[in-house]
């Protein structure tokens, strides 16, 4: 059985996430995000999103015994094909 590392600040929060998010929606669909802030929910949708990917990102690494980067990488590539495609 793999022990996880203990989160960073950082990772712990979301900011991760959060930064990544509003890169990906910046270049993938600037028209949702004019829409979300237009109604003021631009920041809770990206930080509700962002804990999803964090809880998603620990379950992946359990389930496959791979480090941060790889199980990052994996579900925001679900993600991105999710939100865009």
């Amino acid at each position: 059985m793999n022990t996880m590392e203990p989160l960073s600040e950082e990772l712990k929060d979301n900011q991760y996430y959060v930064n990544l998010l509003d890169v990906l929606i910046e270049e993938n669909d600037q028209e949702m995000k004019h829409r979300l802030q237009k109604a003021d929910t631009y920041a809770q949708f990206v930080n509700e999103q962002a804990g999803i990917l964090m809880d998603e990102t620990i379950d992946y690494i359990r389930e496959h015994s791979v480090d941060f980067q790889i199980a990052s990488s994996r579900v925001l590539d679900g993600w991105r094909d999710r939100m865009f495609s």
